[in-house]
């Protein structure tokens, strides 16, 4: 009876170890797939090839007051046109922006007034050149005759050394 105790007890414990190894490698896959998944400090993204630009499109206030009294087809229309040109320029599109209203200009002095300057939106674009930006932007739907004065402006932005 004392060997099959013991038998028994060795039973038992070789299970209790297998039990344990099994954990242990389930616990020990799981915080690796976390660590690796898991963004590491100080790391940073890739940077960029080509330039980023600054696209700013102007317009006069009343022309995009009248796109508000616009029906829901012509705002889809105009949507789709938008959209259309965003899948055009694709990944060089690195932020497609938004409408921007109620500009202001502020002084040096703290003074403000409103800002005289018709910008209604902007976008950003990574491209290669110059070239390249006037390129992805033939054909935008700001300048597709919506309205005669609508225009668009670019500038290239600079790299800030050490930021």
């Amino acid at each position: 009876m004392a060997k099959l105790t013991k038998k028994t007890a060795r039973k038992a414990a070789k299970k209790s170890v297998r039990k344990t190894a099994k954990k242990t490698v389930k616990k020990s896959t799981a915080k690796k797939s976390v660590r690796k998944s898991a963004p590491q400090k100080g790391t940073r993204p890739p940077k960029r090839t080509g330039k980023r630009f600054l696209i700013i499109y102007h317009a006069p206030i009343d022309a995009v007051a009248q796109t508000s009294d616009s029906s829901p087809e012509e705002m889809a229309e105009g949507m789709a046109m938008w959209k259309a040109w965003a899948e055009r320029v694709g990944s060089n599109l690195a932020d497609l922006g938004a409408p921007l209203v109620n500009g202001t200009r502020i002084r040096p002095n703290g003074s403000s007034a409103p800002s005289t300057k018709d910008v209604v939106g902007y976008s950003l674009l990574d491209a290669e050149d110059w070239d390249d930006v006037v390129e992805m932007l033939s054909g935008h739907p700001h300048i597709s005759g919506w309205h005669p004065e609508a225009t668009i402006e670019i500038h290239e932005t600079m790299v800030i050394p050490g930021m």
